[in-house]
């Protein structure tokens, strides 16, 4: 059996998560996911148990780190249960949490540049930490990093559905990935979509934030646009990369240049356009104008390949097998008596996922 711990701040975690848990399913191993933060019914993982941690619940804002109440109960879980493996994503306290327990620990390593003593204990705590990118994406963020680190590439809930045929007659749409969240510029926004009506390049559909409708499965919206229009979050640039269109990048504003340095990644691809908010809403109108002219030229963005999206849960669920085969738990308990299954190929240490450059 497998752990994974959560947080649903904004629910990007989540959504990264549940693909990687179906891939350690279909290997056979059961899963317990513990949660920080509301979880709906119909994101529910099936045949996975859940337990709601405290902190996040009814309707408060889930903490970006589990609160002390949350840790204790989550290591009381695992001396219990003794799974073989407890994947943290990606939270450095609940990492040194589940490592003192004498499980192996996974832990997700964000992107950026992080100093602070606490990330740089979970990241040689662990005996194995993913990375969602490509290799090559954040040179930066490697060396600095003390440890062994898989680049898996861009995990998207998305992977395994299929791409849907854009209609080339009708009017260019531009969809806008403005999140669950409530910590947006949406006067700047507001005033890109006011710059984009007037250059009368496209049609504009914003999902989310007060101005859009919320779609949980924006899967359909996405196929339909000609550009897509996000943040740097981990999750949304995987989710519209597998939809392969062009992309415009404005990064948000987060703690140690996690989205900045996602964003610096994709202006090495060209079917991605970065720009900033200092740039103003006007010049990111015109880029939009340029990619949905990109689109309609024909030229194919790339982005679906150079993110690495097609097979990353599958390389994430290796990297979390092969700690539980490769390292022995410093504990007396024995472990559990279901065994994962024999057939599954060895781990692979090179994911193979395409390098960018």
């Amino acid at each position: 059996m497998i752990g994974i711990y959560v947080h649903n701040r904004g629910r990007g975690h989540l959504h990264r998560v549940l693909p990687v848990t179906d891939a350690l399913r279909d290997r056979g191993y059961d899963v317990t996911l513990l949660l920080t933060g509301p979880l709906e019914d119909t994101l529910h993982p099936v045949g996975v148990r859940v337990i709601h941690l405290p902190g996040g619940e009814d309707g408060d804002e889930c903490p970006e780190e589990p609160v002390l109440a949350a840790r204790r109960a989550a290591v009381a879980w695992i001396d219990h249960a003794r799974p073989r493996a407890f994947w943290v994503d990606s939270s450095p306290a609940m990492s040194l949490a589940a490592r003192l327990t004498g499980i192996p620990m996974v832990s997700t390593l964000p992107p950026g540049v992080r100093v602070d003593e606490p990330h740089r204990l979970r990241v040689r705590a662990a005996q194995g930490l993913i990375a969602a990118w490509p290799p090559g994406a954040h040179e930066a963020t490697l060396a600095r990093t003390e440890n062994r680190v898989s680049e898996i590439g861009g995990v998207s809930r998305f992977e395994q559905r299929d791409r849907q045929p854009r209609d080339r007659r009708r009017r260019p749409r531009v969809v806008h990935l403005n999140g669950s969240g409530t910590g947006g510029d949406h006067r700047f926004w507001r005033a890109v979509r006011t710059a984009v009506g007037a250059l009368g390049v496209a049609e504009w559909t914003e999902l989310g934030g007060p101005d859009g409708s919320w779609h949980e499965d924006p899967w359909l919206e996405l196929c339909s646009a000609d550009v897509v229009v996000t943040g740097a979050g981990q999750s949304s640039v995987a989710d519209a990369a597998c939809a392969d269109v062009p992309l415009v990048v404005v990064p948000g504003r987060r703690p140690f240049g996690e989205q900045d340095a996602t964003a610096a990644a994709l202006d090495a691809i060209p079917g991605a356009s970065v720009m900033r908010y200092g740039d103003g809403p006007t010049a990111v109108a015109r880029a939009v104008s340029a990619q949905v002219a990109r689109c309609r030229d024909g030229e194919p963005a790339g982005i679906r390949t150079r993110w690495g999206v097609d097979g990353a849960a599958s390389r994430a669920a290796e990297v979390i097998r092969a700690t539980t085969m490769t390292t022995t738990m410093t504990t007396t308990t024995p472990p559990p008596t279901a065994t994962p299954p024999t057939t599954t190929p060895p781990p692979t240490t090179t994911p193979s996922a395409a390098p960018l450059g």
